[in-house]
């Protein structure tokens, strides 16, 4: 109860500051052709952004909430990051796309991508990412007329990521002499384990001995290899030192929004700012991890966006997925989605704050890597439905928001509904994805970044 009202107060903060910074003030216009920056950070929980009612400072994505629109109900489609952003980029399911698992499919060519998309319209194109899990290799770099996944030497890291301000250097001067209209794409890593925020952000949430043998919360924890907790006796280093990374990563982004705003066509450039996915913190037993689970601390995203031609912004409420992202960007840049996009445009609701209840969907292969069933989920406004082969549970989100109790014995008729839906989305055959075979050295990069053991 306290998270959700403390929820409830944030947002309520956020609807009075977009009052008070339009109130009386005509909306821009934007040229024909708006810009458009999309941020992807990885593996970060809504709920730990100030602007959802986290208690992290995060005061880039307070005022970017503020001066846009937020969107509460908005979530990932797997756990995994590659299948995440193939889908966000083609507005289409794995189901469709057929990219289930990182390091060993890529999207294929025949795939019309956002990109692709803008780039075809006469949008200049830039990509810079922070892990080598989407190295262009895989497949996202369809459109790109810059796709920078070079990885430096930063000698605090090794070298398959590199932090926000490594990759937000590269992107603001490339936004320096880029000529509208444009499309940036910054995705950050940080969040991502293992939990290391360089100073002073790794001191912000945590005092004293991580290691010291009075404390005694870590133990029957079982640790995850990439996490490099071998040795801490105390759970509440790891949970600072992942809120660390997260208040990091917001200073890189202001510096990108910082570039965005000091260009003459600020007010023509839309923004759009969202996660591939959550992160487990010991819920369901589940501690330091994301691929296995499709629990709402996986699979819940802040969204945010700010297109300042709409005037004010909103607190958007209802279910909407990473999916709709494709047909709602081009909406709003005055273009078409194509026609066999699965998501939905969000442009209408904007104004009513509220999406019309509907089925968003979720999946994760990971666990078929240990011969066990893929999971697959589906979502309502007000139900949730996780299952593979044997077993499924159910949901209520408005009674159980951090879905401890299973509800599946005692509501079959809703069960089994959403089950049949449930079925048909998992026998969908993939009309494209291909299969592929790593080198050695992208394998080792996957292996450090903990998606290959």
């Amino acid at each position: 109860m306290r998270a959700a009202k403390r929820t409830t107060v944030a947002l309520a903060a956020i609807a009075l500051a977009i009052a008070a910074t339009t109130c009386g003030k005509p909306a821009g216009k934007p040229g024909a052709r708006p810009n458009l920056l999309l941020i992807t950070v990885d593996t970060l929980r809504q709920d730990h952004v100030g602007a959802y009612g986290g208690a992290v400072k995060t005061p880039t994505l307070d005022r970017l909430a503020a001066e846009g629109f937020l969107f509460v109900d908005a979530f990932a489609v797997a756990p995994t990051t590659l299948p995440s952003h193939t889908s966000l980029f083609t507005g289409s399911y794995p189901h469709r796309h057929g990219v289930r698992f990182n390091g060993t499919q890529r999207a294929s060519a025949d795939q019309r991508m956002l990109a692709e998309i803008l780039s075809e319209s006469g949008y200049s194109t830039a990509a810079f990412v922070g892990s080598a899990v989407l190295d262009g290799f895989y497949g996202l770099d369809q459109g790109f007329d810059v796709y920078d996944d070079e990885f430096g030497t930063d000698p605090s890291l090794e070298q398959e990521q590199r932090r926000a301000e490594s990759v937000a250097r590269p992107a603001i001067s490339w936004l320096a002499r880029a000529e509208a209209p444009y499309f940036v794409w910054v995705h950050l890593f940080d969040p991502h384990g293992p939990y290391d925020p360089p100073s002073p952000y790794d001191h912000d949430y945590y005092e004293g001995d991580p290691r010291s043998p009075e404390h005694r919360s870590m133990e029957n924890i079982p640790l995850v290899f990439y996490q490099n907790l071998q040795g801490i006796t105390d759970i509440r280093y790891p949970l600072a030192q992942y809120k660390g990374e997260i208040g990091y990563t917001d200073q890189g982004i202001g510096s990108i929004l910082d570039a965005i705003d000091d260009r003459d066509d600020a007010a023509g450039t839309l923004v759009v700012m969202t996660a591939d996915h959550g992160e487990s913190l010991g819920e369901d037993q589940y501690y330091f991890d994301h691929g296995e689970t499709l629990h709402d601390a996986c699979m819940r995203v802040p969204l945010l966006v700010r297109a300042p031609w709409r005037g004010a912004g909103k607190v958007v409420r209802g279910p909407v997925s990473l999916v709709d992202l494709l047909p709602t960007v081009l909406s709003l840049l005055g273009l078409v989605a194509p026609g066999d996009t699965e998501g939905q445009d969000l442009t209408p609701y904007l104004d009513s704050g509220t999406v019309p209840d509907r089925m968003v969907f979720f999946e994760t292969y990971l666990p078929t890597l240990s011969r066990r069933s893929p999971l697959f989920g589906v979502q309502t406004a007000e139900w949730k439905t996780i299952g593979n082969a044997g077993h499924a549970a159910l949901f209520h989100h408005p009674s159980d928001p951090r879905e401890t109790v299973n509800l599946a014995s005692q509501n079959t008729n809703k069960l089994n509904e959403l089950r049949a839906v449930l079925v048909r989305y998992a026998n969908t055959r993939p009309t494209s994805g291909e299969m592929i075979q790593p080198s050695d050295e992208q394998l080792e990069k996957l292996r450090a970044l903990g998606y290959v053991r």
